[in-house]
């Protein structure tokens, strides 16, 4: 395995907050499906954006945002597009521009890492590290990498400190920027509490046993 990535961890929860659901309560008019599509895939961008942050680096209140705003949007345009041919013909290019925005996402991920975060999001822990392990298995180091953070933030929602050591061991050793325990263990935590905000944001329990 080789893997190649940084790491720049710095929240910004309040625009997370304010922008998803701007976005997922705009869609109201839309109808009931609509409004579900559009929550889901604001949940779905955003957790996606917090592990992308944490292989390529940059804000992750800003990753979270951008993912949060390309789902809401995609979810509600999917889930009713009426009105107009002019109108429908721009909501499907709006839903185009964000459908690219989330593609991107899982480009730089990968398809299981991104999957188990999503899962790892709705509680669902075997999921996430069935998918994890997919992922750092990868032989695109990127995707490797997220697989380790998608095990480790999975293993601290748990609270399983023994295989949590193993996989900071792993994070340590691939990852150029994080280059010590201390330091891993201070960027886990502040990504797990962005993990439980998301949910707190999406009106999921924040912890799997709530």
């Amino acid at each position: 395995m080789h893997i190649s990535a940084g790491f720049s961890y710095r929240s910004n929860r309040w625009l997370i907050i304010s922008l998803a659901a701007f976005f997922v309560a705009g869609c109201a008019g839309a109808g009931e499906g609509a409004v579900k599509g559009a929550a889901g895939g604001a949940l779905a961008g955003a957790a996606s954006g917090l592990i992308t942050a944490l292989v390529w680096g940059g804000d992750a209140g800003e990753h979270m945002v951008r993912g949060a705003q390309a789902g809401a949007t995609v979810g509600a345009i999917g889930g009713a597009i009426e009105g107009s041919s002019k109108a429908r013909a721009e909501a499907e290019y709006q839903a185009a521009q964000e459908q690219r925005e989330l593609d991107q996402f899982r480009h730089d991920i990968g398809n299981a890492a991104f999957d188990g975060v999503v899962a790892l999001v709705d509680c669902k822990h075997t999921v996430a590290i069935a998918n994890a392990e997919i992922a750092a298995e990868s032989t695109n180091g990127n995707h490797a990498l997220a697989g380790l953070w998608v095990q480790a933030l999975t293993y601290a929602d748990q609270d399983d400190s023994s295989r949590l050591e193993v996989i900071g061991t792993e994070i340590v050793r691939w990852d150029r920027e994080v280059s010590n325990s201390t330091q891993f263990e201070s960027e886990l935590r502040n990504a797990h509490n962005d993990l439980l905000d998301i949910r707190s944001d999406y009106h999921l329990p924040r912890t799997c046993t709530s």
